[in-house]
């Protein structure tokens, strides 16, 4: 199977999968909210939830995501065998490592709450010093599943660690529904404790069928583990680099009117919602990685350019749709309630300047994976802490002439000169990577959405006008709109891209075959 195919295929599935997941992450947020409501119940949960996140769950993220090049590197040139002793040594290693440092947190709790939460007086300081001590493990067991995700997507086994965000959030939810009055919210920390153990449990038997036999391995000067340890460092200072920048653009929008923070809260919460960019980056890892160990350049570069094209193709035209259809969208999915006009107002200013940003956030993570790949986990470092500069310094230039607005854009322009400066080193790294082509995509996909959507919004406008008021209808204008909308960017993409009419084909003849067997 071709690597259009493969990649095309998988992301399809990761997508949907991750979507899901995104649902249920969406209902266990209203769920939280109809029980508890803002009480201090849940600031206490939320503070103590964050403490083990912020202590080591970047950490077991960034040592998750370096598994995979080293992993790969095992498979193609010593066997299955041999990377599985690695990952049976990285795991006792790992799980050593976190259960010091859960013990260690468990006794400096009450110092580790004071530092975290300064402002926790009285009955929620202890309440949220209980529930941290609940939590705790969590970080336990989240760096045990990051490090089976990693192995798993490097054996292109991609389908289940992309759904244990599911479980994990029906199990919270169940919990707060049939036990949230009895046990209160101690009940929902032991839930998000069971939840992470079964993100293991579900991933576990799929390793197993792959081959896998735990055994106690335990070797702390092991060269591979070393490695590990030394590529996520920089993964690690990236991360907490970018919690840095959006630290300051709180603390900017402080300063700003009331309900501003909130305003961008909810319009990130509405980016995050790109599903397409991150199915391709999880998608395409594993196999760059997979060909940069068999030293297979060619397909290396084939891939990277294979992403950043499907990136484009998608994400320009979701770019221009958010834009036009910013207002509608916040006014569908958030007002109601105390969600007001002058809400739907302030989010739509965030989301329309965030949207600028969608296709560089979205090329960063695929680009960032290729250096990944080459187990150069610096460059995306250093370019993460130049954007991160670039980012501050616009938001006290011009935070003053567009407001929230002017925060929002800070962060798209710092994006996109993080994907083009990556872009530029990945060039230098391994050479030429399809500029030509890449730049001939981009072209093509930002006429076709202007095309798009000229006729979205007149076309919204029309429908709306012989439909009655309600938000039903409102749903119903957009949805037509944006099936109207996508026909005619893909037929424009269609006849002005080859490739993708021969990849169109490929697919009709696949399920002509499949229709006839049947």
């Amino acid at each position: 199977m071709s690597i259009a195919k493969n990649t095309a295929k998988a992301a399809g599935l990761v997508m949907v999968i991750t979507f899901i997941s995104k649902v249920t992450g969406f209902l266990r947020e209203v769920v939280l909210g109809s029980k508890f409501g803002t009480t201090k119940d849940v600031d206490a949960y939320n503070m103590a939830q964050n403490i083990p996140m912020v202590l080591f769950a970047a950490i077991a993220a960034s040592i998750g995501t370096t598994v995979i090049p080293l992993f790969s590197e095992y498979l193609t040139k010593k066997g299955k065998d041999k990377a599985f002793e690695f990952i049976n040594n990285l795991l006792n290693v790992i799980i050593l490592m976190t259960v010091l440092f859960t013990v260690i947190a468990a006794i400096a709790s009450p110092i580790i709450v004071k530092i975290m939460a300064p402002g926790f007086k009285g009955d929620v300081y202890y309440e949220t010093l209980k529930l941290t001590i609940i939590l705790l493990p969590v970080m336990i067991f989240v760096a045990v599943s990051n490090i089976i995700t990693g192995a798993l997507q490097s054996l292109q086994h991609f389908a289940v660690p992309a759904m244990i965000g599911i479980p994990y959030n029906i199990i919270i939810i169940g919990t707060a529904l049939m036990y949230g009055a009895k046990y209160g919210i101690y009940g929902v920390a032991i839930a998000t404790v069971i939840g992470s153990i079964v993100q293991i449990l579900i991933q576990l038997p799929v390793l197993l069928k792959f081959g896998f036999k735990y055994r106690f391995v335990l070797n702390l000067k092991d060269e591979s583990v070393r490695k590990v340890i030394i590529l996520a460092i920089p993964v690690l200072i990236g991360t907490s680099i970018q919690v840095i920048n959006t630290y300051v653009d709180r603390m900017i929008a402080s300063y700003l009117p009331a309900g501003s923070i909130a305003a961008l809260n909810y319009a990130n919460r509405l980016i995050g919602f790109d599903i397409f960019s991150m199915a391709i980056a999880i998608v395409i890892y594993p196999m760059l990685s997979r060909y940069f160990a068999s030293n297979n350049i060619d397909e290396f570069i084939k891939g990277i350019k294979m992403a950043v094209k499907a990136i484009l193709y998608i994400m320009i035209p979701v770019t221009v749709g958010a834009i036009i259809f910013r207002v509608p969208i916040i006014r569908i999915l958030f007002e109601r309630g105390a969600f007001d006009e002058r809400s739907t107002y302030l989010t739509s200013i965030a989301f329309m300047f965030y949207s600028l940003g969608m296709t560089a956030n979205g090329l960063r993570n695929v680009l960032s994976r290729g250096f990944y790949s080459l187990k150069d986990t610096r460059t995306p470092m250093i370019n993460g802490a130049i954007a991160v500069l670039i980012n501050i310094g616009l938001n006290l230039a011009i935070v003053r002439y567009l407001a929230l607005g002017g925060l929002a854009l800070s962060t798209s322009v710092a994006a996109t000169a993080t994907s083009l400066m990556l872009m530029y080193s990945l060039r230098k790294k391994i050479g030429r990577i399809g500029g030509y082509e890449i730049a001939s995509a981009f072209v093509k996909a930002l006429i076709g959405s202007a095309i798009m959507g000229t006729f979205a919004y007149f076309t919204f406008n029309m429908i709306t006008k012989y439909l009655p008021d309600g938000k039903i209808y409102d749903v119903l204008s957009l949805v037509m709109t944006i099936f109207i909308g996508s026909f005619i960017y893909f037929v424009f993409i269609l006849l002005t891209d080859n490739s993708l009419v021969s990849y169109v084909k490929k697919g009709a003849s696949i399920i002509k075959g499949k229709l006839a067997k049947e």
